[in-house]
């Protein structure tokens, strides 16, 4: 068997034994109960959000509410879990010498076990879909053919996110040399990254059109008949600008495209303001065509974590 492809398969049976894969499917499956309920719970209010949502299935209002965020915020913890101490563990058990004493060379030991780790996601998103659309079954959810479709596209970009963090924990791992550690820095970087960071973001541009946002407020505040306002397109140019540097800011616009949202941050939200609905029609195609840059983004901020694993570690000492 190829080197390579011996050491991925020894990876994901190690993988597939942690308590730390289980417990992450025992989030999934939560949050697949949780999703089901959300759009029962949506369905039943339907008078409030038919605008909203016009022209959208259960299944793509389910993936583009609080639902996705979710998602989006568990997939950084997925990589990070299955790659901080990818190496450095290794190093501490003495194992990477009798691995490396065989013929096998450092690219592949290291190109192998991160593809183990990709197939280890790949399994968990597996069942993690699968799941939701049992669920939704069994709850009576209609699904049709078209949203099994958009939700395999997502497939290849969930598993593309959740390598980004896989890589960002490689990196860690061949620099930190005690996994105990390892661990916590990787959960401290990921919590800044998808929490604090993009708090910190929206209020700087915030601060940036204070002045824009205050006078819109204050013609209207002083009209007898208040009417609701967006924030000015500046505020949103700017935050965004300050997002594009997080992953999850271009994942979430490939699966809010790929499920018929609007792609226009102030256009999305003028029509949760005005009545309108954040979804529009067109193809997958079309869909994937919008956010082409998002998605090449999304491969570059994957390549970048592990080519500087993979330079480190091919200079490290093992000992």
């Amino acid at each position: 068997m190829n080197p390579i492809l011996n050491i991925a398969q020894k990876e994901v049976y190690t993988q597939l034994k942690t308590k730390r894969f289980y417990i992450i499917l025992g989030v999934f499956a939560l949050m697949a109960v949780g999703g089901v309920y959300l759009i029962k719970w949506l369905l039943s209010q339907s008078l409030g959000f038919e605008k909203l949502y016009e022209g959208a299935s259960p299944f793509q209002i389910m993936f583009t509410s609080s639902f996705s965020n979710a998602l989006s915020n568990l997939l950084p913890f997925l990589g990070g879990a299955l790659g901080y101490d990818m190496i450095n563990r290794e190093v501490k058990e003495g194992t990477i010498k009798l691995t490396l004493s065989r013929p096998l060379y450092r690219d592949q030991f290291i190109n192998g076990k991160f593809l183990g780790s990709a197939a280890t996601i790949t399994i968990g998103l597996l069942m993690f879909y699968t799941m939701t659309l049992a669920l939704s079954l069994i709850f009576g959810i209609p699904i049709q053919g078209r949203d099994i479709v958009m939700l395999l596209v997502t497939l290849p970009f969930s598993l593309i996110y959740a390598l980004v963090f896989l890589g960002i924990g490689m990196v860690i791992s061949t620099i930190i040399k005690k996994p105990s550690t390892a661990l916590i820095a990787v959960i401290i970087l990921i919590i800044f990254i998808q929490i604090i960071y993009p708090m910190v973001a929206g209020i700087v541009a915030f601060l940036m059109h204070k002045e824009e946002i205050i006078s819109a407020s204050m013609s209207y505040a002083n009209n007898e008949t208040y009417t609701a306002q967006p924030l000015p397109e500046g505020y949103y140019k700017s935050l965004y600008g300050m997002l594009y540097i997080i992953p999850s800011t271009h994942y979430g616009v490939i699966v809010g495209a790929i499920f018929g949202t609007k792609t226009d941050y102030a256009e999305v939200s003028g029509a949760a303001l005005f009545g309108g609905s954040i979804f529009e029609e067109r193809s997958i195609l079309e869909s994937l065509n919008l956010v082409w840059q998002n998605i090449v983004i999304l491969i570059v901020m994957l390549l970048l974590p592990f080519a500087i694993s993979y330079a480190k570690f091919m200079r490290m000492d093992l000992r």
